[in-house]
């Protein structure tokens, strides 16, 4: 059955024209329809599914709209400006919202977003307002952010509902870059970064035009050993296949989870299936990538969408060299997972009225709080917390 993926816009005509709204063309020469597209987006909302970079834009180019000191007092714009670039920047970078212990720098990092804004949304949102020329300065280059890593992307050449092959073409076509090994040992870490974002973005502007693209993705990436360099050997290192595979993957898992799901099925699958031996390098290259995202920390806040039950089924049911290792490393790393980390700062003192409240607590939601970051205080401490005297 396909998947139904529901849109604030009929089509993708009515996006590319609010784009034009908040981003004109060089050559446009009509009115100013900035406030138009603001209207719109605010219309989309009441629809819901309205992504972040598409709401934190028309946050911004309101809050510039209303930058009127004859209409407006100084208080309020700056009030304005504040609020609408705390809304970008949280809805990025806030841990609570992914639901991973992570700061918010390293969110930033990830994301390609600069620690200045981290550190003017803080400001803001626990001091005085920034001053106005700080703001608007703000205010623009969140603007040149979004179009860098939204909106550039969304074309007309988007594969919007196309055939499976025309999926494959387009993402065959996108992961020319990554793949120009040679080519990118002599980019500056930078530059090679800023080319896996934009590879990763173009996957991501597939993947929403196309029901099929995660799969085709996934399948595309194992079945075609893309993964995997070419001239690797037995007991040779994949930390450089990590790191210029790392980004790409990450930034396509953030915006499709189902992705990394297939991704892992589908590696599973390869190294599970198939007649292999403690000799067999590409055998051995799989299990270290199935390792490398259930058990490092490169891959902590993504690894949720992942199912480790197929996993370990999948390695039980075709025991073999690789599948034996691979079940060892992700059952020792799901018992690390759900032993909650215990801080003396937090820890209360023992007394005989205190009531240890895990053995009140079902076994399954134990277990889901422990999932998802969270732990029992050794033992809650029921005194009161004073006395009030009679005198």
């Amino acid at each position: 059955m396909a998947k139904v993926i529901f849109t604030a816009w009929k089509s993708k005509s009515q996006l590319l024209q609010v784009r034009d709204e908040f981003y004109p063309p060089p050559t446009y020469t009509g009115p100013d329809l900035r406030s138009h597209g603001c209207a719109v987006v605010e219309a989309w909302k009441l629809r819901g599914n309205v992504p972040h970079h598409v709401e934190a834009t028309a946050l911004l180019t309101d809050a510039i709209l209303h930058d009127d000191a004859d209409r407006n007092s100084i208080f309020s714009i700056r009030a304005t400006y504040s609020a609408a670039f705390c809304r970008f920047v949280t809805g990025l970078v806030d841990t609570k919202i992914h639901g991973v212990r992570r700061t918010m720098f390293q969110r930033a990092t990830d994301l390609g977003l600069p620690a200045s804004f981290v550190e003017l949304r803080h400001e803001a949102t626990h001091r005085e307002p920034p001053s106005l020329i700080v703001l608007r300065k703000a205010a623009q280059r969140s603007l040149e952010w979004l179009w860098v890593n939204y909106w550039a992307f969304v074309s007309d050449d988007a594969v919007d509902g196309g055939s499976e092959e025309a999926v494959r073409a387009a993402i065959s076509e996108a992961l020319q870059p990554i793949l120009a090994v040679e080519e990118n040992k002599n980019i500056s870490k930078k530059k090679r970064w800023e080319r896996a974002v934009s590879v990763a973005l173009r996957l991501v502007e597939i993947c929403n035009g196309a029901v099929c693209g995660s799969r085709i993705l996934a399948n595309l990436l194992v079945e075609g050993g893309l993964l995997v360099p070419g001239d690797r050997g037995l007991g040779d290192s994949m930390t450089e296949a990590f790191k210029r595979w790392n980004p790409v993957l990450q930034k396509v898992a953030e915006s499709h989870p189902a992705f990394l799901r297939q991704l892992t099925e589908d590696l599973v699958n390869e190294l599970a299936f198939k007649n292999t031996d403690a000799s067999d390098t590409i055998g051995e290259a799989l299990y270290l990538w199935i390792a490398h995202i259930f058990t490092s920390t490169a891959w902590e806040f993504h690894r949720q969408a992942c199912s480790q039950s197929y996993v370990l089924r999948a390695c039980d049911e075709s025991p073999h060299h690789w599948t034996t290792m691979l079940g060892e490393q992700v059952r020792k790393q799901a018992g690390k997972a759900k032993v909650p980390a215990r801080s003396g700062k937090n820890r209360v003192s023992k007394v005989s009225t205190a009531r240890n409240d895990s053995h009140y607590a079902p076994a399954q939601l134990s277990e889901k709080l422990v999932e998802f970051g969270w732990g029992y205080l050794e033992k809650w401490d029921s005194r009161p917390l004073g006395v009030v005297s009679s005198h």
